[in-house]
């Protein structure tokens, strides 16, 4: 593809009205666009100044070559343009006329139209044009005419990543000078107005009239420059659309009430169907809420559904709670009924009889001190001969015929030990009697034949005596 510069010099130099034709249908866009916003949406005046502009760069082809970016020079001519046109009493109440009108459309319900880009639209020409040229011409290529970074870094002779820097600097800039003039926004929110509402489709059939009209315009520049006689040649050699285009402008300046009148009823026109638009609205908004409230349901439901889950999980748990509740009291009542049944060793037609005994393992530094003594052990041997209830005997106290001696004795050497070291070499004698007791297996004891828990007590002595272990008392059995 032709790029700009390419296609005004050859228009310059040989004009030829494709050349000029596709520079209009690039552009077009960007400058009726900008012409509208700072005609604050007059469209038939839109359009006699893009009119305007497109003729002025047929006239000045050759000088505009020389710009490395056409957007830039396009824009600044359409500011010059719109400003002359804007000191018009005329134009100046249709200016006010529409305003109004367009005040009247504006959905009071939709603040963000106010808000945003009828904010950023009065004041976005003029911030432009305070920018440097060089941001201002990345903000026109990449917003004003929608090329991507790689478009903009082209035409800008940079790569794609610095084009896309430049693009944001340049926006970030932008937004600094909005917010001075009372507009705030984010880069995000600012570059996303641009791109959907800064570039307006021109009217349909307006690429021609302007092209028409700006070579004719270009011809008759051209022709003054020469002789007298030269101005009749140039006029014979215009086309017929040339002609017809330029007795076109001419009534319409002459006549300047009659395209005001059709301004009006244009805009009239334009109102009603903005208007059939808002009934088209209101039936979508109606549907939109009854979604949103269908939404609001849903979201309930599920909170509905997430509580009903809560709820079966402390269900489980608390059914796992009372599961071992059960456990524990079963156990509880297991033991109860052992200690109920449980019989002593006195009234048992068959005594238990040792399967095997672990040694208790004397305390290293209480053998090391020449430290002995006894602890008395009771337990209960079960129905499978296993040792159980492992305790201390605390008091003595009478079982059948039997007495239980004191618990524990114990043999100081000469030196003599004072009560704190006497209660810690006993706790340390208990726990040696316990682990041991609590490892050996009976053959259970008998009565009428079938096999009951017994309780037992037995002494454990500690003696420095023989091998110097300790050993179960002879009375091991008793009571």
């Amino acid at each position: 593809m032709m790029d700009d510069t390419e296609l005004l010099r050859r228009y310059a130099a040989n004009r030829v009205e494709d050349d000029f034709a596709e520079l209009v249908r690039r552009h077009l866009n960007l400058v009726y666009s900008a012409a509208l916003r700072q005609l604050n949406g007059d469209a038939h005046l839109a359009q006699d100044v893009t009119q305007l502009v497109f003729a002025d760069l047929a006239r000045k082809a050759a000088t505009v070559a020389n710009h490395r970016v056409l957007a830039g020079w396009l824009f600044t001519s359409t500011r010059f343009a719109a400003a002359k046109a804007v000191r018009g009493e005329q134009r100046r109440r249709a200016r006010e006329a529409e305003a109004q009108l367009m005040e009247e459309l504006i959905s009071p319900d939709d603040p963000a139209a106010r808000l945003d880009w009828a904010r950023v639209r009065p004041v976005l020409d003029e911030v432009l044009g305070e920018l440097g040229d060089a941001d201002r011409e990345a903000i026109l290529l990449r917003f004003f005419e929608g090329r991507d970074f790689a478009s903009v870094g082209a035409k800008l002779s940079v790569n794609d990543n610095t084009a896309r820097m430049r693009v944001e600097r340049a926006l970030d800039k932008l937004r600094t000078q909005l917010a001075r003039r009372g507009v705030t926004s984010t880069s995000a929110a600012l570059a996303a107005a641009l791109a959907n509402q800064a570039v307006v489709a021109a009217p349909v059939g307006l690429a021609a009239a302007v092209t028409g009209a700006a070579i004719a315009g270009g011809g008759t520049a051209t022709a003054t420059t020469a002789a007298g006689g030269g101005l009749v040649a140039t006029f014979m050699s215009m086309s017929k659309l040339h002609v017809g285009i330029t007795s076109a402008l001419a009534v319409a300046g002459a006549t300047g009430l009659v395209v005001q009148a059709q301004s009006n009823s244009a805009l009239r026109d334009e109102v009603a169907g903005l208007r059939q638009q808002n009934a088209a609205m209101a039936t979508v908004q109606a549907e939109n809420q009854r979604l949103a409230r269908t939404a609001a349901e849903v979201a309930e439901m599920r909170g509905d559904d997430a509580e009903l889950a809560r709820l079966g999980d402390e269900a489980a748990a608390l059914k796992m709670r009372m599961q071992e509740v059960a456990k524990v009291e079963a156990a509880r009542r297991a033991a109860a009924e052992t200690n109920a049944e449980r019989v002593d060793v006195t009234k048992l037609d068959q005594q238990p009889v040792p399967k095997f005994q672990v040694r208790p393992q004397y305390p290293p530094e209480l053998k090391a001190a020449g430290i002995t003594g006894k602890v008395m052990v009771e337990f209960i041997v079960d129905q499978n001969g296993n040792v159980q209830n492992v305790t201390v005997a605390r008091t003595p106290r009478s079982e059948g015929e039997t007495v239980v001696m004191s618990d524990f004795t114990i043999a100081t050497d000469a030196g003599g030990r004072s009560g704190s070291a006497d209660a810690e070499a006993q706790r340390a004698f208990e726990a040696a009697a316990i682990e041991a007791v609590s490892k050996w297996k009976f053959e259970a004891g008998r009565k009428r034949g079938r096999q009951v828990p017994t309780h037992m007590q037995t002494p454990i002595i500690f003696s420095l005596k023989e091998d110097g272990a300790p050993r179960p008392a002879p009375d091991s059995s008793a009571p």
